[in-house]
């Protein structure tokens, strides 16, 4: 292949090196205000009226197939790939099975937000009142509440930590978009059939397997009518033009829908639309995000190899490219900050390795990488694998696409990540063909339900409540869990001790929200669309979320680690080591937002070690904790039988903590976002350049295995002229052979994002990076601008 950067380019000559349908068809998506539609609300509403006393997968199938068969329909002008979410592009559907509350508090809002704006009509907003009073009592955010223990809502409430699959369906998931396109869904309902004549009257989950396999059936079927939907709207949409190009389209259009996805794909393009319908119909079945195509350019290569006109194959990877910003997901407003910009986190991966170990990389991969430079939109999310023998040129393309300001692609390491998998018992083959989920959650691809959406673990805020023996100054709330006045700590090993309790106390709090979550999702709301495509789920005869697949995790995201790290070195330097300050004065400086102790404060900034500087003194004390909850979080199981994995990213929950931690020990005032990322460093603390940010990070055992550990990194937009941009791959290769899990990178000017701010309407296609992903920077709240734009830029030279 042989690719080389052209230095010549910039931003502005990407987009434009895309076809004028793309153009115009980009321009539709970033002017739309996403509307909410209500005829999914109404038609599963319907439906579940219709199947009272029917056991929930079979009314879960039923529901699906009234939605395929009823919901309204669009084909936009000019597009070659077909299936829509709602009525007009970027429309947002309502699931009132997980959570109808919110939508109702907050409907006149929607329109008025700073952040992810949804209109809808007078009328729809009387409908939706309706639909909620059928609901009420009876939703999944319903039954869990009422099945938690007391003091949850209290840990809830003051963002000790954050339940993320309270109020939508789980999602993050892999599927095997490959099986349709080898078998069809013929194929599937072929094995259906195989395994139910199978079936042993004696086993005791006989009764429960039918019934599982007869709503594969149900779906299967609505899936093959949802697509002739298509077949038959493209076929009327081709009598009505007067284009001949655009009614030879539309007649091409028809063809596919009529024969994927049920048939064998044999072309690129009904390949991409089979792909297209799976996907489409995985997000009407459940609204979970993170629906991942995972590795899409090994999947999709021999359509492609096969296609002769690749100018042709490249547009069609624009418009699919195009569909994925279509999908939209209508969210509460606190999710709305910490899922700011409308994102969905459909993450394709391309590069790695082969199954037997060689190298993936293919024409497709790279094409998939000109993509996401040319289309510069969010979604897909694009990330990428390294390993030892990657090919040069496709690793300098990565970094050419990242010059370009787009955030990605995330890169990846396979030297740490396969090992990884090895140790949570996966195959080799199975490790090797990693993929990564949503942000940057690494999972194998078809076989495994990790439930990635644990929650989200302050840890910042529960070393305050150490310091505060359970009381919360933010809140004036006393907790019952203490842990000891800190005055009476000899040590600083005592005090550590003490937050490693109320560390334990708070993760197994969570961890029983979760399990309380998990089965009331298997129970109230199985997938069995979902779940047909997942490793063993059809020979188990159960659904995913019951268990059914045969790999499963649970992780929960932890916040706040460099905050921590610097808090703890703080207390350990100044108070237990140069015993020149007392607890009194570090506690009384706190409660009052260090606004009468300013001199301590900068002493704190300026003399204590920090996080992100390649120093062992405060590096090893942020590592130390990420240990300790890794060993907490090996005590429990989930009730699909999986274990309990940590991961260390924030998505930008450092942002919405930020208002329930008061001033820490580290220096930070109360109201100050915690640390960005996962592992990487707090604002401006990182001062000793790149190099020395990457050694701190990689002194996180790279076998040990973690979920994910996100680092992000702010690049100045010089590390990519043709002088240096040799420096910044030769960097980023250095710090994955030290065993570096991921990183990720912003690069852009910050007079422009100011600018951006003050004129948004100048800046449609301006993006950044927030942590696993990427948003239009107009598109946010300001706090989550400010967070992004203060982060601390290096530079590879």
């Amino acid at each position: 292949m042989g690719y080389k950067v052209d230095f010549t380019q910039d931003k502005e000559k990407k987009l434009d090196q895309v076809s004028e349908r793309i153009k115009k068809l980009r321009e539709e998506i970033v002017s739309t205000i996403p509307e909410i539609f209500l005829d999914r609300a109404i038609l599963i509403t319907e439906s579940y009226e219709e199947t009272v006393g029917c056991p929930y997968i079979y009314r879960r199938a039923k529901a699906l197939e009234k939605i395929l068969l009823n919901m309204e329909i669009c084909i936009n002008n000019r597009e070659l790939i077909v299936g829509s979410y709602a009525g007009k592009p970027r429309g947002c559907q309502l699931f009132p099975e997980y959570d109808m509350k919110f939508v109702i508090d907050e409907l006149d809002e929607f329109e008025h937000r700073k952040a992810d704006k949804f209109v809808i009509s007078e009328e729809n907003k009387a409908i939706a009142k309706t639909i909620y009073e059928k609901w009420k009592g009876n939703t999944i955010t319903d039954q869990a509440l009422a099945l938690f223990p007391p003091e949850a809502a209290d840990g809830s409430n003051n963002l000790i930590y954050l339940l993320t699959c309270l109020g939508s369906g789980i999602g993050h998931t892999l599927v095997n978009y490959e099986l349709v396109l080898q078998k069809g869904l013929n194929g599937i309902l072929r094995e259906v059939d195989e395994l139910e004549k199978k079936l042993d009257i004696n086993d005791p989950e006989y009764t429960d397997k039918l019934i599982y396999y007869k709503s594969v059936k149900i779906v299967c079927h609505a899936a093959g009518k949802f697509a002739e939907r298509f077949s038959l709207l493209a076929l009327e949409e081709s009598k009505r033009t007067l284009d001949p190009t655009r009614k030879a389209e539309l007649l091409k259009i028809s063809k596919i829908c009529e024969k994927v996805p049920m048939q064998p794909a044999s072309s690129f393009w009904e390949a991409l639309q089979s792909f297209w319908f799976i996907h489409l119909i995985l997000h009407l079945e459940s609204n979970g995000h993170s629906v991942s195509p995972g590795r899409f350019d090994q999947y999709m290569y021999p359509y492609y190899e096969k296609e002769s006109d690749k100018i042709f194959c490249e547009e069609l990877i624009h418009s699919l490219w195009l569909k994925f910003n279509e999908i939209n997901k209508v969210r509460n407003r606190t999710s709305s900050i910490v899922f700011g910009g409308y994102p969905m986190f459909q993450n394709i991966v391309v590069g790695g390795q082969t199954v037997t170990g060689e190298s993936a990389v293919n024409e497709l991969s790279h094409l998939c990488l000109e993509a996401t430079a040319k289309v510069h939109l969010p979604q897909p999310s694009l990330s990428i694998r390294w390993f030892y023998g990657c090919p040069e040129d496709f690793i300098r393309h990565a970094v050419e696409v990242v010059s370009y300001g787009t955030g990605m692609p995330a890169m990846f390491n396979d030297e740490v990540v396969i090992p990884n998998m090895l140790q949570l018992g996966h195959t080799i083959e199975e490790a090797r063909n990693y993929a990564i989920i949503g942000c940057t959650e690494m999972n194998v691809p078809h076989n495994s339900e990790p439930f990635l959406t644990g929650g989200f673990l302050n840890i910042l805020k529960i070393l305050e409540l150490t310091i505060f023996n359970g009381f919360d100054p933010v809140s004036q709330m006393q907790y019952e869990f203490k842990t000891g006045d800190v005055e009476n700590f000899k040590t600083f090993e005592d005090f550590v001790e003490a937050y490693y309790t109320q560390l334990s106390y708070y993760l197994k709090l969570h961890v029983t929200c979760d399990n309380i979550l998990d089965s009331l999702h298997g129970k109230l709301c199985p997938t069995p669309f979902q779940s047909m495509l997942i490793g063993d789920c059809l020979l188990n005869g159960k659904t995913n979320l019951e268990g059914g697949a045969r790999h499963n995790t649970t992780t929960l995201q932890l916040v706040g680690m460099a905050n921590v790290a610097d808090s703890l070195a703080t207390i350990k330097k100044l108070i237990y080591e140069d015993k020149d300050l007392t607890w009194d004065r570090l506690k009384t400086a706190l409660k009052n937002n260090y606004e009468n102790d300013e001199i301590l404060r900068q002493r704190i900034i300026n003399s204590v070690p920090k996080y992100g500087n390649d120093d062992d003194y405060v590096d090893l004390l942020g590592r130390d904790v990420l240990y300790h909850c890794c060993n907490e979080a090996k005590k429990y199981r989930s009730p699909r039988n999986g274990i309990y994995n940590i991961a260390i990213y924030t998505l930008a929950t450092n942002v919405l903590f930020a208002s329930k931690v008061g001033a820490t020990p580290d220096g930070r005032k109360m109201g100050t976002v915690l640390a960005d990322g996962g592992v990487s460093c707090s604002h401006g603390m990182d001062k000793n350049g790149l190099t020395s940010l990457f050694n701190s990070v990689v002194k996180i055992d790279p076998y040990k295995p973690i979920g994910s550990a996100l680092l992000n990194v702010r690049l100045s937009p010089s590390s990519f002229n043709e002088t240096d941009f040799q420096k910044t791959v030769d960097v980023i290769k250095a710090y994955f052979m030290r065993k570096g899990q991921h990183v990720q990178f912003n690069v852009f000017d910050v007079n422009t994002l100011r600018d951006a701010q003050k004129h948004p309407e100048k800046y449609p296609l301006l993006m950044v990076r927030v942590a696993g992903f990427s948003v239009l920077f107009t598109t946010i709240e300001t706090l989550l601008q400010e967070d992004i734009i203060h982060r601390t830029q290096h530079s590879s030279h």
